[in-house]
C-alpha cells in the first residue's frame, strides 16, 4: 500500500510507548488525542525573536488547534520555564518536559531560527512517535538537521493562513498513529479509525493541501544571532590562561 512498510501499528505503539515511558518512570502517562506539546525556543533566544514567536505560538493555540478541539501546552507560560526560575534543577525541566509531551498526542511548533533551540524535544517527539508537525516560514531558511518521522508544513503568512492549519489537524485527529518505512524512509503512518486503511500522513497533508507543503530553499536569508556578552568568553580564557 503506497509502498508503506508498517513497524508500529497503534495497538503494537501502545505496547511500545508503556515499554518506552516505564524505563522514564513514567508508566502512569496516559496520552491525549485532544492534547499538543507546542514547543518554543527560549533559553538563547534574542528578546525581538522571543516576541514574533510569541505571537505566532498564541495564533497557533488560539487559531489552530482550539478550532481543532485540541489544548496545547505553551512550556514558556509554564511554572518551570526557563525564563521563569532560575533555580529550578535541570532534571526538573527536563523530567517536566518529557511528561507533557508524553501526555500529548501532538508535537507542533514553529521552526524560524537556524538553531531552533528545541532539538531534544524533537527527538523525544519523535522517539515517542508522536504526531509532529514542524511549522516554518517560507522566506526564511533554517538548519538542514530535520528530523524524518514529522510533517513539515510551510506558510507565508500564518495569521491568514490559520484556519487552513486548523483544517489540517482536524483531518489528523481522525487518523490513528503508527511508524514505518516508506521506500525504506521513516515515516509517520495514519491508521483510519474502524478501518485497516492506512496512509503516510505527511503524503496526505501535502495531497489535501498541496500550497502547505514545505519546499527546501537555499537561497532564502537565515536569521542571525550575536553574542552580547562576549566578556564571559575572554573571562573564561584569561582563567585558564593564568
Amino acid at each position: 500500500m503506497n509502498n508503506i512498510k508498517v513497524l508500529l501499528d497503534p495497538g503494537q505503539r501502545k505496547k511500545y510507548l508503556e515499554r518506552m515511558l516505564k524505563l522514564d518512570g513514567l508508566s502512569m502517562i496516559t496520552e491525549d488525542e485532544n492534547a499538543a506539546y507546542c514547543p518554543i525556543s527560549l533559553t538563547n533566544t534574542p528578546g525581538e525573536l522571543k516576541q514574533i514567536l510569541k505571537k505566532r505560538q498564541e495564533i497557533l493555540k488560539q487559531q489552530v488547534l482550539l478550532p481543532a478541539e485540541i489544548i496545547g501546552y505553551d512550556p514558556s507560560d509554564a511554572p518551570f520555564s526557563p525564563d521563569r526560575d532560575l533555580t529550578t534543577l535541570p532534571t526538573d525541566v527536563y523530567g517536566i518536559d518529557c511528561l507533557k509531551i508524553a501526555l500529548s498526542k501532538f508535537f507542533v511548533g514553529h521552526d524560524l531560527a537556524p538553531s531552533d533551540g528545541k532539538g531534544v524535544e524533537k527527538q523525544i517527539a519523535r522517539t515517542l512517535v508522536k504526531i509532529s508537525v514542524i511549522l516554518l516560514d517560507k522566506n526564511i531558511r533554517v538548519s538542514r538537521m530535520q528530523p524524518t518521522r514529522a510533517i513539515y508544513l510551510q506558510y507565508e503568512n500564518f495569521e491568514e493562513q490559520a484556519p487552513q492549519f486548523a483544517e489540517v489537524f482536524k483531518m489528523l485527529k481522525e487518523y490513528d498513529v503508527g511508524a514505518g518505512l516508506k521506500n525504506n524512509l521513516p515515516v509517520l503512518i495514519g491508521f483510519e479509525k474502524n478501518s485497516s486503511r492506512f496512509v503516510d500522513l505527511e503524503w496526505l497533508v501535502y495531497e489535501t493541501f498541496p500550497e502547505l507543503q514545505y519546499k527546501y530553499n537555499g537561497n532564502a536569508p537565515i536569521l542571525t544571532f550575536r553574542v552580547e556578552n562576549p566578556q564571559v568568553l575572554y573571562e573564561l580564557e584569561q582563567g585558564v590562561a593564568t
